[in-house]
């Protein structure tokens, strides 16, 4: 019976998808009927419904707030945005419908970099489009991680692929925050590749500098992890420049600049050289996260980073960081809610079907990031959208838990319209498209696969190993826009999982 039920509840949504099959641009679904989500096992289903109004909760219009559409990305009761949460909540948040959201306080971070700062921006920012006073005083006296440039940077990234937004890419206020970032911003804080090993704890502090001022000690924090003192570099930081200069390779690389690519191509290398050359530790096959003043190398957060910004392509030490994360049993939840996302996407998905369920249960669910997570890793990582504006293409893969399972995402926004999917167990995927333009389904499957048959034609799977060690099968697909296609598997007999 509760096969027919959802069974019935996927046509309808098929169904209102049809209606405007014909249109010739994209099709923007009304608040009501963005990214909702329908499935027969019900506790994710309730976890997902549960983030989905909870996020949304957090989203303000802007109409009556100076700082215009904005959505809680801080602590709780702040009123305001941080430059971390924001780079981590924005896949949520686009696709709950916040577009605009996410391009005002990214624009407004980008805007206020400034000399004065030492080429920093405001960490957070409140809905009266100031900085939030628990985090700034004055110019020379404030707080700041030093991750939060290049987190932005690759954040903004996600966001054209997500949008389409060439202004990401092109706006002026943007190019400006990347160029300073990349530059004048590395060299003030001894981030270059050649100088960063030997940085001081404290750089371009207020003079005279008083060490009981978290406005002194914490003006240019070298990690997101804040209470260790000492720390000259963290490892997320590491992590984090290189996935900035990768970001900004690939924005040049769309704009044609092929030799800022390269050069930006070669920084991000630097970066993974020195953290696969001095900071894995091949005795006890792990990375270590903190380098202190006193030349030495101590444990603790940060390995989440490596993994979550590809700071090293070694797949056997990717996994030792999988076991890393997994042997600690007591993450917090900022760490928590980018968990699902990263899993499915490393081939880890009983785990990230785990912490899914668990999040809405956590001591700290309120915490923004939490809700936002869900979002993406049901999105991302259940029913597997990965889109990318630069080649039009959108790939989806059913990480569910059986082949009995089904699952339908309606209304996600993707470009100029939205797309929905429907997940038939890990056998059948249907997608509308309603983007605004003709794209190219990459449509992959986690069970073994003979052949995949859509729209009459067959097509022979391609393998896609994850880090993990599964293997993915693909096809390509041609999808017109405002088309509706259904991928069908034969799936060998070794399927059954």
């Amino acid at each position: 019976m509760k096969h027919t039920i959802l069974s019935a509840c996927v046509a309808m949504l098929l169904a209102a998808c049809h209606t405007n099959s014909n249109v010739s641009e994209g099709v923007i679904p009304a608040p009501e009927e963005t990214a909702i989500f329908a499935c027969n096992d019900h506790e994710l289903e309730q976890a997902y419904t549960w983030a989905r109004k909870m996020a949304l909760s957090y989203a303000h219009d802007g109409v009556d707030d100076p700082v215009g559409p904005w959505y809680e990305a801080a602590l709780p009761q702040r009123e305001a945005f941080c430059m971390r949460d924001v780079s981590h909540q924005s896949v949520g948040a686009q696709i709950l419908g916040l577009s605009a959201h996410n391009y005002n306080m990214f624009h407004r971070f980008a805007e206020n970099i400034s000399e004065a700062k030492d080429w920093c921006t405001y960490w957070e920012i409140n809905r009266y489009n100031q900085p939030a006073p628990a985090d700034y005083l004055n110019d020379k006296e404030f707080w700041y991680n030093l991750n939060a440039n290049f987190d932005v940077m690759q954040a903004c990234l996600k966001m054209y692929e997500w949008t389409g937004n060439q202004s990401y890419l092109n706006d002026s206020t943007f190019t400006y925050f990347y160029e300073k970032s990349v530059s004048d911003y590395l060299t003030r804080w001894q981030l270059e590749p050649e100088r960063i090993m030997e940085r001081p704890p404290y750089l371009n502090q207020p003079s005279p500098m008083d060490m009981r001022n978290d406005f002194h000690t914490c003006r240019g924090l070298p990690s997101y992890v804040e209470n260790f003192r000492g720390l000259t570099l963290g490892v997320d930081l590491l992590a984090a420049l290189q996935a900035g200069w990768r970001a900004y390779a690939e924005m040049a690389l769309i704009r044609g600049e092929q030799e800022k690519a390269a050069h930006a191509n070669r920084q991000a290398d630097a970066y993974r050289q020195i953290l696969d050359g001095q900071w894995w530790s091949e005795a006890n096959q792990y990375y270590q996260t903190f380098w202190t003043v006193e030349g030495k190398f101590y444990r603790g957060e940060g390995i989440p980073s490596i993994l979550k910004f590809n700071a090293t392509d070694k797949v056997e030490r990717m996994r030792a960081c999988v076991t890393d994360i997994l042997s600690k049993p007591d993450w917090n939840v900022e760490n928590l809610s980018a968990f699902p996302a990263l899993f499915y996407r490393l081939g880890y998905p009983q785990q990230a079907l785990r912490i899914l369920k668990q999040l809405p249960k956590e001591d700290r669910a309120a915490y923004p990031e939490v809700s936002y997570g869900i979002v993406e890793g049901v999105a991302c990582g259940v029913m597997g959208l990965m889109p990318s504006a630069t080649d039009s293409s959108l790939t989806t893969c059913a990480h569910l838990e059986a082949d009995t399972l089904q699952a339908t995402l309606k209304g996600v926004p993707l470009w100029d319209g939205s797309v929905t999917v429907t997940h038939q167990g890990w056998h059948a995927t249907t997608l509308t498209n309603q983007t605004g333009r003709d794209l190219e389904w990459i449509a992959r499957f986690v069970a073994p696969v003979a052949q995949v048959t859509c729209n009459g034609k067959s097509y022979t799977p391609a393998p896609v190993s994850l880090i993990s060690g599964e293997q993915l099968y693909e096809v390509r697909i041609a999808l017109p826009q405002g088309a509706t296609l259904t991928a069908e598997a034969e799936l060998l007999p070794s399927a059954g999982k």
